[in-house]
């Protein structure tokens, strides 16, 4: 597949590279973290982007926490190191391939795998690179995207989402790669209407998530889940 992170490719279709959300994402992050935040003194976040997550973090965790971002793009990365401090500290290399392990006491992988063509190297190579793991997952893979398969499409040609997962398989393959689940939350998504059907639709998927937000993922989609790990392999 040909390099869309590094090509021109991803930064014209997203020339934000998706900074807008990073407070909101962080601040889910910060609700998984809370339990751990006592013993964690370096966060590391793969797929960092151009580290806006990791800049919303540092401004709420604690002053002894290090954080370390790593990114494929070097375009991104460019981005990443005009926000570097004394806390901070960005690197545009692939972390799963690296020979190092228990570097840090958190991983963070938001909304990465679904673009990485072989997701499960990447899991296994990252196994033991930290503690923990939180990882952010959209659930692409639902019953109304069976039936609007033009929508996945369109969000692999858009932000490169080349896997779709529903949440019993993606746990089910975090499992066996060492990732034990020990917290998740929902996050929705960003409620865009652009039409009146679309208006109708939102609002129905908004009334099923109230109600039950298991069910509302799977069958209305839209939905992604956010999980902490503890990381089996780091250990061994």
């Amino acid at each position: 597949m040909k390099d869309i992170y590094n090509d021109n490719t991803y930064l014209k279709n997203n020339p934000s590279w998706h900074e807008e959300d990073a407070p909101f994402k962080a601040g889910e992050i910060l609700k998984l973290l809370k339990p751990l935040a006592d013993t964690v003194k370096t966060v590391c976040e793969i797929g960092c982007g151009t580290g806006e997550i990791l800049v919303q973090l540092s401004r709420s965790l604690p002053q002894h926490i290090q954080f370390y971002g790593f990114d494929i793009s070097q375009q991104a990365i460019e981005i990443a190191k005009t926000k570097e401090t004394e806390r901070l500290h960005c690197n545009c290399k692939n972390l799963a391939e690296s020979n190092e392990s228990n570097l840090f006491d958190v991983l963070l992988v938001i909304d990465v795998i679904e673009h990485i063509d072989n997701y499960f190297s990447f899991l296994n190579g990252i196994a033991n690179k930290g503690k923990y793991t939180i990882f952010h997952i959209p659930l692409d893979m639902s019953v109304w995207a069976l039936f609007r398969e033009k929508m996945l499409i369109e969000s692999k040609q858009r932000v490169g989402h080349i896997h779709n997962f529903s949440e019993d398989f993606i746990k089910s393959i975090l499992n066996d790669y060492g990732f034990k689940i020990i917290a998740q939350l929902y996050t929705p998504p960003t409620f865009e209407t652009v039409s009146v059907k679309q208006k109708t639709i939102n609002g129905l998927r908004k009334l099923l998530f109230r109600i039950n937000k298991r069910f509302a993922s799977k069958l209305m989609g839209g939905y992604s889940i956010m999980l902490l790990t503890e990381n089996n392999a780091a250990g061994s």
